[in-house]
């Protein structure tokens, strides 16, 4: 397998949703195989399970001595939709823009920049030969051998509107744009206040969130299953810090970022 970048230069700008911030993303094609970060003082951060952070509950962290960068997972997502290993990003804050709240901004304008393969170095993937199980408070990961790509995930919720979901996707398949990049993150409406108090989704919205009410959605969900589709993004980009494409099937029922995180530390002790 080889890796994959971009043809030509591309540029986000966006808000944080947690810290609020106006973010810029200066996107340039790579051919060095690693998803490399650059803050103004051109320090550098590569996405790999090293890099891979204690994190809180509402997103991942990539941290190193020098350099801090949260939320990633959805630009992450989109890159694995799109088989890009390779990018070199010059970031001007510490967290990812949200955009819309999902993927599809992201994975757009990627794949507007004309995606290829570059010669070297090559890609290995990881090939699941056993059953694998990750747990952690009410959650839980298992990954099992498979003869493609597969991503599932589970969730449940005891809430009138949202209940029991799932979603699944075969990323050996051309139907990530369609079927999983639009899901958007999504939250309570009652948690919002003790979010704020945490010091987070301080840049959250109508327009970057499905927000959900006692008895109803208060936006339009795009999906009827729209949570556990989002959840299954998350999912998808968590793992992608491995940075190499999994052959086998992993299969997320209530995890969170934190345990997506845990897995592929301990995966790639395996593999």
């Amino acid at each position: 397998m080889k890796h994959k970048t971009i043809k030509k230069p591309c540029h986000i700008s966006g808000t944080g949703i947690h810290s609020g911030q106006q973010i810029t993303l200066d996107i340039s094609p790579s051919t060095s195989g690693k998803i490399t970060f650059y803050d103004p003082n051109n320090n550098t951060l590569v996405a790999s399970p090293h890099t891979s952070a204690k994190t809180h509950t509402r997103a991942t962290i990539l941290q190193n001595k020098t350099m801090t960068i949260a939320t990633p997972e959805h630009f992450l997502s989109a890159c694995a939709g799109l088989g890009i290993t390779s990018l070199d990003i010059h970031i001007d804050g510490t967290e990812i823009p949200i955009c819309d709240g999902s993927s599809l901004q992201f994975f757009n304008i990627l794949k507007e920049s004309k995606i290829t393969p570059i010669k070297s170095p090559s890609l290995s993937p990881i090939i699941i030969q056993d059953t694998h199980e990750f747990q952690l408070n009410n959650g839980c990961i298992i990954i099992s051998p498979a003869p493609t790509s597969l991503f599932s995930y589970y969730l449940s919720y005891e809430h009138p509107i949202v209940g029991t979901q799932t979603a699944s996707i075969d990323l050996s398949k051309d139907n990530y744009v369609n079927e999983i990049a639009p899901a958007r993150t999504f939250g309570f409406e009652h948690e919002v206040k003790d979010l704020l108090n945490k010091g987070l989704a301080k840049g959250g919205s109508l327009e970057n969130a499905l927000v959900i009410g006692e008895n109803n959605y208060i936006n339009t969900p795009r999906f009827n299953n729209e949570c556990a589709r989002h959840k299954l993004l998350d999912l998808i980009g968590d793992f992608w810090i491995l940075n190499r494409p999994i052959i086998g099937h992993v299969i997320g029922i209530k995890s969170g970022h934190q345990l997506n995180n845990n897995a592929i530390k301990e995966l790639i002790k395996i593999y």
